[in-house]
């Protein structure tokens, strides 16, 4: 009886030592991959590989392509193919030239022209055309005025105002006058300027961040604020103004601008499908720390039940062979 006792309970620990033991299978891989997020938080570019790593597979880039170009996207197709090939996935060479057709110059420029003059008189639109017609408003003042008086009416009527517009129009002004030159910097932060307006007259711009900005502004924090505009403008000109666009709504202060500057710097024309893929998590490793604390602590359960199985087995593997060492008791004397 007793030695069925002890088979059952070598029995019964072996199979959890070998329960945790295949748990570990899953548990390492995933701590290791947290904890190389977590290393990375400082590095968009490096962040962004990894998360690629687990969520775009051929079929979801396909998937993606085709959506774009079934919503006559041709930027976000053309972002997607550079995404695929940067990342060896192959691409069939129909998608490529369906691509390539609705990316052709011709209909680039039909679509392009009416957003430019679109830009121009409004300030608003999220493609290169529409920034293009915003920018050139802001250089020759109109922009500017015209964004002033679009807040000054709002004002009269009751109706909310932008101070952030208001403040970033009154900067163009001053960077204008002043020869073109942003707070005695080159131009190029001209266009920075423009972009932060553009992103804020579409919605991509979060109260904390407008906050910021406009402390900044009314603060004579001029260095601070030319520093932003210029991730701003570096960010544009290597992604695009929709990749700009798409990864301030997930900014929340200068170091964010400053990490999607280091996205579009390091992945140029595929951080418009990074930033579509990933959202937040192109940027930030914030799910990361949490997954992270999940995983030390599944490590800790894992290594407990480990160590208590393979102790209980060896138990119960040789509590036969003690018994049998000890031999028969002893009569007690009378």
């Amino acid at each position: 009886m007793s030695r069925s006792r002890s088979m059952y309970r070598f029995v019964a620990a072996f199979g959890f030592l070998l329960a945790f033991a295949g748990a570990a299978h899953w548990v390492v891989p995933a701590g290791r991959e947290a904890l190389a997020l977590v290393m990375a938080r400082d590095d968009a570019a490096r962040i962004a590989d990894l998360q690629l790593d687990k969520v775009l597979t051929p079929a979801r880039a396909d998937a993606e392509i085709d959506a774009a170009l079934a919503e006559g996207d041709g930027e976000l197709a053309a972002s997607f193919i550079a995404l695929a090939e940067a990342r060896g996935i192959p691409v069939s060479a129909d998608r490529r030239a369906r691509v390539a057709l609705a990316n052709a110059p011709g209909v680039k420029f039909a679509r392009g022209a009416g957003h430019f003059g679109q830009g121009f008189l409004t300030g608003e639109g999220e493609d290169l055309a529409g920034l293009a017609g915003a920018a050139a408003s802001d250089l020759t003042v109109w922009g500017d005025v015209r964004d002033l008086g679009r807040e000054a009416l709002h004002w009269a009527r009751g109706e909310p105002v932008d101070r952030l517009m208001v403040d970033l129009a009154g900067a163009g002004i001053a960077v204008t006058g002043a020869t073109y030159a942003a707070f005695g910097a080159p131009l190029t932060l001209r266009a920075g300027l423009s972009v932060l307006k553009g992103a804020r007259r579409a919605g991509a711009v979060g109260g904390r961040f407008a906050g910021d900005v406009a402390a900044a502004l009314r603060g004579g924090r001029r260095a601070e604020v030319a520093t932003l505009v210029a991730d701003l403008g570096a960010a544009g000109s290597k992604a695009g103004t929709r990749a700009t666009f798409a990864g301030l709504r997930h900014v929340d202060d200068a170091a964010g601008a400053a990490r999607l500057r280091g996205l579009a710097q390091a992945k140029g024309g595929q951080t418009l499908a990074i930033v579509k893929t990933l959202g937040r998590g192109a940027l930030f490793v914030t799910e990361a720390m949490v997954r992270l604390g999940v995983w030390i602590l599944a490590a800790v359960a894992n290594l407990f039940g480990l160590v208590a199985s393979f102790n209980a087995a060896m138990v119960a593997m040789l509590r036969p062979m003690w018994k049998n060492r000890r031999g028969p008791a002893l009569p007690q004397p009378a």
